[in-house]
C-alpha cells in the first residue's frame, strides 16, 4: 500500500480507533452502492457521496413530468444520505437518459462518446477529482471504470483510494468473451465489452494499480485477479439479499408449465442465447419471461423477445414482484462479479439456476438453492429445468431452502462487514 506521511495521515485518517471519512462516488448507485451509502451514514463515515442524478420525489417538478419520466427518475433517489452530503453531475446524464432511444442516441451515447455510459462516467469522474483537494477526506470509495482520475489526485494529495472491482478482471473477461464470439458467432454482436478502446482499458489499468486496496464481491473476481493484484490488496465482501418475502406455495401438478425468469441485460454476457437454446429444447413444458434491455438489434433476441414475456425495464420492487410470479430464475452468465438478482430472487424464495462464473458459490449450492451448471452448456440448463418442471416437491424444497441462506446474508450484515473493514484499513 502507499505509505501517507505520518502527520499527514493523523490527520486525514484519524488516530486507530477514530471513524475516517470517506468520499464515496458513483455515477448510478445500484443496490451494492445504495449499502455502502448507507454504512458509511451507519457509521458516522461519511464525507460526501457523488452520483449523476439525485431526484428528489417530493419536488414540485417530479409533480410536471409524464409517468414514465417519473418512474425513471424516482430510480436515482437516494434517501439514504442527507442531503447536504449530496454532490451531482446530472447534466450529461440526464442528456443520455433522453437521447438514448431516439435517432440521436447513435450518434451522442454509442461508445465512448460524450453522452455515452462511459463518456458520462469519464466527465463524472473528472468532477470527483476536481472535490479532492477541497474536502480532503480520509479516503476515497469508487469504481470500476469511474476511478481514473480521481485517484491520480488521490496520489498527489496523500488521500487512501479504495477501489471496488464489482465484475471479472476486465482482461480475464475479454479473453473469455473473444472465444465466446468465435464459438457463437449469432451472439457475437451481443458482447459489448469487446469495443472498448485501448484508452479506455489503460485507464481501468492505472486505476488498479493505484488502489491502496481492492474490494471484491466474491472469490470469483479474487481468482480473476490472481497475478495481477497482490493478494493482501483484495478484500473479499459479498454482496447481500434483500428482506425474505413471503411468497404463494408453487404449483405442485407436475404437468403445469414451470415459469422460468430472466432478469438482465439481453447480451450474450449473461449467457441469454444458452437460454433461449435450453428453452426452445423443452417446448410447452416452460413459459419464459424476461426483463431487460436490448442491447442492440439481435435476430435470435428478437424473435424471443415477440415470442416470449418480455419487459424492457421495471422499478426494483416490481421485479420483485414478477420474482414471486416465477418458479426459477435462470441465469447462465459468463461472468458476473457477484450477481445481484441472484441473491434478491433468494430473498423471493426463487430457485435459481446459474453459472460457477455469477460469483453467487457463496450462497448457491448445487442441488439446495438451485443448481450450479457449467457456461456454454445450453443442455444441461434444459436437463435441470426439467427436473424442476417434473419435481414440484423439490422445487419447493429448494424455495424454502433459498429463503433460508438469504437471510443468512442479508444487506444488514454486509454493511456491518464493511464498515468494519474499511475502519480497519484506514486505522493503522
Amino acid at each position: 500500500m502507499r505509505q501517507l506521511p505520518a502527520q499527514e495521515k493523523n490527520v486525514r485518517m484519524g488516530n486507530k480507533g477514530d471513524k475516517p471519512r470517506v468520499l464515496l462516488g458513483h455515477p448510478n448507485g445500484n443496490q451494492n452502492v445504495r449499502n455502502v451509502l448507507s454504512s458509511l451514514v451507519e457509521h458516522g463515515m461519511l464525507a460526501e457521496f457523488w452520483t449523476s442524478i439525485a431526484w428528489n420525489p417530493q419536488s414540485r417538478w417530479n409533480r410536471l413530468l409524464p409517468g414514465s419520466m417519473r418512474a425513471q427518475f424516482a430510480r436515482r433517489s437516494f434517501p439514504e444520505a442527507p442531503p447536504s452530503q449530496v454532490r451531482t453531475t446530472p447534466w450529461r446524464e440526464i442528456v443520455r437518459l433522453g437521447a438514448r432511444s431516439t435517432p440521436l442516441g447513435g450518434m451522442l451515447c454509442a461508445g465512448e462518446q460524450p453522452f455515452s455510459s462511459i463518456g458520462t462516467a469519464l466527465y463524472f469522474d473528472d468532477c470527483v477529482a476536481r472535490r479532492l483537494a477541497q474536502l480532503q477526506p480520509g479516503a476515497v470509495y469508487a469504481y470500476e471504470g469511474v476511478a481514473h482520475h480521481t485517484f491520480r489526485e488521490a496520489a498527489r494529495l496523500g488521500i487512501a483510494a479504495l477501489y471496488e472491482l464489482p465484475s471479472s478482471y476486465w482482461y480475464w473477461e475479454r479473453k473469455l468473451l473473444t472465444e465466446e464470439a468465435q464459438r457463437n458467432p449469432d451472439y457475437a454482436e451481443l458482447l459489448p465489452k469487446l469495443n472498448d478502446s485501448a484508452e479506455y482499458m489503460r485507464g481501468k489499468d492505472e486505476e488498479l494499480r493505484l488502489a491502496d486496496y481492492v474490494f471484491v464481491p466474491s472469490e470469483h473476481v479474487r481468482q480473476s485477479l490472481q497475478g495481477v493484484v497482490a493478494e493482501e490488496k483484495i478484500r473479499v465482501i459479498s454482496y447481500g439479499a434483500p428482506p425474505v418475502r413471503p411468497r404463494k406455495a408453487f404449483a405442485r401438478n407436475a404437468g403445469e408449465t414451470l415459469k422460468v425468469l430472466f432478469a438482465g441485460s439481453l447480451v450474450q454476457r449473461k449467457g441469454i442465447g444458452y437460454l433461449l437454446e435450453a428453452v426452445e429444447m423443452l417446448g410447452s413444458q416452460v413459459e419464459l419471461t424476461m426483463v431487460g434491455r436490448q442491447f442492440r438489434p439481435n435476430a435470435k433476441v428478437g424473435a424471443a423477445c415477440r415470442r416470449w414475456n418480455w419487459i424492457e425495464s421495471l422499478p426494483h420492487a416490481q421485479v420483485l414482484d414478477v420474482m414471486l410470479q416465477s418458479d426459477v430464475l435462470v441465469l447462465p452468465s459468463l461472468s458476473e462479479g457477484c450477481a445481484l438478482v441472484v441473491l434478491e430472487a433468494l430473498a423471493c424464495g426463487l430457485p435459481v439456476i446459474v453459472t460457477p462464473n455469477t460469483g453467487s458459490l457463496g450462497f448457491v449450492r448445487d442441488g439446495q438453492e438451485g443448481f450450479v451448471v457449467p457456461i456454454c452448456r445450453a443442455d444441461a440448463i434444459a436437463e435441470r429445468l426439467e427436473t424442476l418442471y417434473r419435481d414440484r416437491d423439490l422445487l419447493a424444497e429448494m424455495s424454502r431452502r433459498a429463503q433460508e441462506t438469504a437471510a443468512e446474508n442479508s444487506w444488514e450484515n454486509f454493511r456491518v462487514n464493511w464498515a468494519r473493514v474499511v475502519g480497519s484499513l484506514a486505522c493503522f
